[in-house]
């Protein structure tokens, strides 16, 4: 298998700089994770997102076991998200009436507490390809981040968004704008930022 700096001088032009950058994080990891500090991560679609996604998966394995680390893509959080803001509130009344409903209803509680322990207990939480097309998400997102920034816990975000493009989405599933200020601030305060 090929090392950090084959991978950096094979990626494309554009993608050196930032797994360079990426590189220089992990190898003062130790440090970066006490002090809880992240990445976020935009203008990352589709093989970008991929070729981050690897690296930084590569660069993890050094670290285990001594660091816990989640790496999830958007669509299993966006998932996560409806089962626990819209799925099981809405079948927790019903539950009861019906024993094969509640077997179900357990067991889909219990693999949504295990999936959030996961998301706010690990050293290290990784987001790929970030892009909320649901009040819920944003919601779930808002409250990952504030469990995790409480804890001082690092994450890192990759959107294939820019910025304003970001924000719109948010505002669009959010028309408060609630959301995407206390997210934004949070990585912000703790994290790297990379386009």
């Amino acid at each position: 298998m090929a090392d950090s700096t084959e991978i950096i001088e094979q990626a494309p032009l554009q993608d050196r700089d930032l797994l360079q950058r990426l590189s220089t994080y992990f190898d003062g990891f130790d440090a970066r994770l006490r002090q809880g500090q992240g990445w976020f991560i935009f203008n990352a679609p589709g093989p970008r997102s991929g070729r981050i996604a690897s690296f930084i998966q590569y660069r993890l394995a050094d670290y285990q076991p001594s660091i816990t680390s989640y790496v999830m893509p958007w669509r299993d959080f966006a998932l996560n998200a409806y089962v626990n803001e819209v799925g099981l509130p809405t079948l927790a009344p019903v539950a009861g009436e019906n024993q094969k409903l509640r077997r179900e209803y357990e067991l889909a509680t219990h693999v949504a507490n295990n999936t959030w322990a996961n998301m706010i207990s690990t050293d290290l939480l990784v987001l790929i390809g970030l892009k909320p097309t649901r009040y819920h998400e944003a919601e779930w997102l808002d409250r990952t981040l504030a469990g995790r920034c409480d804890l001082r816990l690092a994450t890192i975000l990759v959107t294939p968004d820019m910025p304003h493009v970001l924000q719109a989405e948010f505002e669009t599933v959010d028309p408060s704008r609630t959301y995407w200020s206390r997210i934004f601030q949070r990585m912000y305060d703790t994290s790297l930022v990379a386009l």
